[in-house]
């Protein structure tokens, strides 16, 4: 197992290990391994447009990315490393795609991840962290969840299975399910087992009732502190101070269009905002409805509740979120800036060169940075400490760059 680096002869700092970035986006895993003390090594992904988005923000002599079909990927590009993490696509297995699952295009991509860690062989990293949409869990009846999760075993790892949304961290509702395979016991009396699992927001009931259902698959379930929600900023806090006269925001009858798109109860609260002294600020996606005449209409859907919605790619007039602000008699929407989207995604200062749509993109098809931060943080980095102290190794050292 490739998983302690060798300390360097000078300029020396600490490092949990080496990770590798498989479906690696613009790199919001890679930022938020960082900040629990990871280095990248190599990154992977097929879209140019987010690699251009990734190099303008690490820059290219530091991106490390090969960029290319993950499925003719060599395993002989990919170098040695103590952890690899796959944000492979949820089309297939998301309810807004058409549920194909696993045998899908896009989410098949899975195996191609599956395919590198099997050609490794010896040099496979003995940690890695999957993510996707929380229907990975139903996709096909769960089905799909079952083989995912048999391959892995197939491959020597141990699994660990929880959930995490975004609004935790960050005020944007983004539940998101993640699957931890190690090769690394728990050691530290942190583990739990198959028969004391209980249901928590990190494991509601339908994971629980998965594992609990395959108690021959090989489980490395760690007990996991709850994230600390009262640190996360509101939605008012993430927004750009654009002047009433800046483009971005909308004319006063394509937001009246907004407006009247509502359904009776979300344009009462609208209304209701207007007569306040102060701005009050909700986000609106659009989605097509079936009405009580049996047609279908494009409505306008307010949140209200202080979070933006999970951020989503641009494809269609359905994938944009938009921000509505109203006070003072009066009212006002535009679309949400790159910037807010890189705020609502924990990526705060984020490099932005690229023109809107292929920003919020990128951002739209991510991961939540502190998301990332948090699972480094209290789960992988316990597991390289314990292997560390297990051999009787100090911290591994790398040099700084």
């Amino acid at each position: 197992m490739a998983i302690f680096q060798q300390p360097q002869d000078q300029g020396q700092t600490r490092t949990a290990g080496d990770a590798l970035e498989f479906f690696a986006g613009i790199g919001l895993v890679r930022l938020g391994l960082e900040a629990a003390d990871w280095r990248v090594v190599f990154a992977n992904d097929n879209d140019p447009a987010k690699r251009e988005m990734y190099d303008a923000h690490f820059g290219q002599a530091q991106s490390h990315f090969e960029l290319g079909d993950i499925h003719r990927l060599s395993d002989e590009a990919v170098p040695d490393a103590t952890l690899a993490t796959a944000s492979f696509p949820c089309t297939d297995l998301s309810l807004a795609g058409m549920r194909q699952g696993l045998e899908g295009k896009q989410s098949s991509a899975f195996f191609g991840f599956t395919r590198i860690l099997k050609n490794m062989r010896d040099r496979r990293p003995p940690l890695i962290l999957l993510e996707n949409v929380v229907g990975f869990l139903s996709s096909r009846d769960g089905a799909d969840f079952e083989t995912a999760t048999r391959t892995l075993n197939d491959l020597g790892y141990m699994l660990d299975v929880f959930v995490l949304d975004a609004k935790w961290f960050v005020p944007q509702s983004r539940p998101r399910l993640f699957i931890v395979g190690s090769q690394i016991p728990n050691e530290d009396g942190a583990s739990t087992t198959v028969e004391d699992l209980v249901t928590t927001r990190l494991r509601p009931e339908p994971v629980v009732r998965f594992i609990e259902a395959h108690p021959e698959m090989r489980w490395n379930i760690r007990k996991l502190p709850f994230p600390p929600v009262a640190s996360r900023k509101s939605l008012t806090d993430i927004l750009e101070d654009l002047p009433p006269e800046a483009p971005e925001w909308w004319d006063a009858q394509r937001a009246e269009y907004l407006l009247n798109q509502m359904s009776e109860r979300h344009k009462a609260i609208a209304m209701s905002w207007m007569n306040l002294s102060s701005w009050t600020y909700g986000t609106v996606f659009r989605r097509v409805r079936m009405q009580a005449d049996g047609k279908k209409r494009s409505m306008g859907e307010l949140r209200y509740d202080g979070l933006a919605g999970c951020l989503r790619t641009p494809k269609g007039g359905s994938g944009r979120q938009i921000l509505f602000k109203a006070g003072y008699g009066t009212y006002a929407a535009r679309l949400l800036t790159p910037r807010e989207c890189a705020r609502l995604m924990g990526a705060d200062d984020f490099r932005i060169t690229v023109p809107l749509n292929q920003a919020l993109f990128g951002f739209g098809d991510a991961v939540c940075v502190p998301a990332i931060k948090w699972i480094a943080e209290n789960y992988l980095n316990h597991l390289v400490n314990n292997a560390t102290l297990r051999r009787g190794h100090a911290p591994c050292m790398v040099t700084a760059s």
